[in-house]
């Protein structure tokens, strides 16, 4: 009997394949953009930067990362294991919508509490980052020229934010009605 395959499983592993390869590669070619020695690009320049760029792209899809990316000090490892819990909660969350709710009532405050405030500082940091990345792009192409993938990335870290952020939102209205109508029975 084939079982059936959970997000919470293909998502992490499919996420943290993808983003260690283009870690791996762009690391590899990045002297690429610095000019570092003076040895000729090759005959992949072309891949090897547009890898470049899917990379700075791909951060942007793993944005919530990106306080631990900042907090461990650019840890590559710490980050892959970020991404790795991200889209193992993602797929948890899509794998629970796919089965009817079951309500306990054992919840307990302090790490509903905590997790939300993680949430949050989340959601505001890459709304932060998400905005700064924008203004700096646009100040670029003011001098030089529009660089796509930037916006691409802040475009990424803005949709992140909101998503959290509505995510918190929806939560605690879910779980304010839930006490309200606790109260009232």
């Amino acid at each position: 009997m084939l079982r059936k395959l959970h997000l919470s499983v293909l998502l992490p592993v499919v996420q943290v394949t993808i983003t260690a390869v283009l870690t791996l590669w762009a690391y590899k070619v990045n002297w690429i953009l610095i000019g570092a020695g003076r040895r000729a690009p090759g005959p992949y320049v072309h891949l090897h930067l547009r890898v470049i760029e899917t990379w700075a792209v791909w951060r942007g899809v793993n944005a919530p990362t990106f306080p631990v990316y900042l907090v461990s000090g650019g840890s590559e490892i710490l980050n892959l294991a970020a991404v790795a819990v991200l889209w193992y909660l993602v797929g948890r969350f899509f794998d629970r919508r796919k089965e009817p709710e079951m309500c306990d009532g054992h919840w307990t405050e302090s790490p509903w509490t905590i997790s939300n405030f993680l949430i949050m500082v989340c959601g505001a940091c890459l709304l932060v980052q998400g905005l700064h990345t924008f203004r700096e792009e646009i100040a670029f192409a003011h001098s030089y020229h529009l660089r796509v993938d930037g916006l691409i990335v802040a475009s990424l870290f803005l949709l992140w934010s909101l998503i959290l952020l509505v995510f918190l939102v929806w939560k605690l209205a879910i779980r304010f009605r839930r006490k309200s109508h606790s109260r009232s029975v």
